[in-house]
């Protein structure tokens, strides 16, 4: 995975109107495991509520922090440059392991606040043309510095979102395994197609992570379900992520959790690296 052999980063949104499944975890997961691949890994908090930023922030926000509000902006309003907007994390520098000589993977962040980011939704709304392309526009520029972006969205079907699928390459959703999810997929694969149809033709479903999985009988009934019934991409039911709370507890402490004392979640770490190895090529890993 030479940073040479790539062109330009790989962009890939979560998506999930249901709120509560995971995404955040996901993706901070997500951005851990490829950066300890050796990879630059840019992460877009596009979700107005900042759990992402707050996760991953090496230091708090100041007051007028400019934010990813403010890189979409309409052209009449000014619009700042992304590169000026991005900050560094927590996993600014991580070593990859047994690399000889050293090799070290980053986590960089475009952070989101709740005012800033639902005012420039209303004003990318209220623009006259190219609304669903703010955020393609603002990253062109960046993707030469990263091998993989990671766009975390809100629980909602929106411009965001939308904005969040024309600027991808690669849409995921993150699910439980439930009837309100099993609905919400469907609702998910009509904007995607959307999206697809109407602004990114080359955009493709990589597929469905199934989080918070605690093996109860109506999850494996509605996951029979979802596999059954999601037909826009693949069901990835073999990578269940668990509903433990050793999980968030770890990322709340700033780790991964290959840092870990817990066997288990070292084990499931792994996981994440198989799901970024459907993006990125990972030399070590077959998906």
């Amino acid at each position: 995975m030479s940073r040479g052999l790539l062109k330009r980063a790989r962009v890939v949104a979560a998506a999930m109107q249901k709120g509560g499944v995971g995404k955040t975890t996901t993706i901070l997961n997500l951005a851990r495991a490829a950066a300890l691949r050796g990879l630059k890994v840019l992460v877009i908090d596009f979700d107005p509520q900042g759990n992402t930023t707050t996760s991953l922030a090496a230091e708090p926000l100041v007051p007028k922090q400019l934010t990813i509000a403010d890189a979409i902006l309409p052209d009449e309003d000014e619009p700042e440059a992304l590169a000026d907007v991005v900050i560094k994390t927590i996993w600014s520098r991580v070593k990859v392991p047994d690399s000889e000589p050293e090799r070290f993977g980053s986590v960089d962040l475009a952070p989101a606040t709740l005012k800033p980011l639902a005012k420039a939704e209303k004003l990318i709304n209220a623009s006259s043309y190219g609304r669903e392309s703010r955020l393609k526009q603002a990253l062109q520029p960046v993707l030469g510095r990263y091998d993989l972006v990671l766009i975390d969205n809100a629980p909602a079907l929106g411009i965001l979102l939308m904005n969040a699928l024309v600027a991808a390459d690669d849409v995921f959703a993150v699910s439980e395994a439930d009837e309100w999810s099993a609905d919400g997929l469907a609702m998910l694969a009509d904007t995607v197609k959307t999206a697809k149809e109407h602004y990114n033709p080359g955009l493709s479903w990589s597929g469905v992570l199934i989080s918070r999985w605690r093996n109860t009988g109506p999850e494996k009934y509605w996951l029979q379900v979802i596999v059954d019934n999601f037909k826009a991409g693949p069901v990835w039911d073999k990578d269940k992520i668990p509903l433990w709370s050793s999980i968030k507890a770890t990322l709340s402490a700033g780790k991964g959790m290959d840092e870990s004392k817990e066997a288990r979640l070292r084990v499931l770490a792994r996981s994440y690296r198989r799901f970024v190895a459907r993006w990125v090529h990972d030399e070590e890993l077959t998906v």
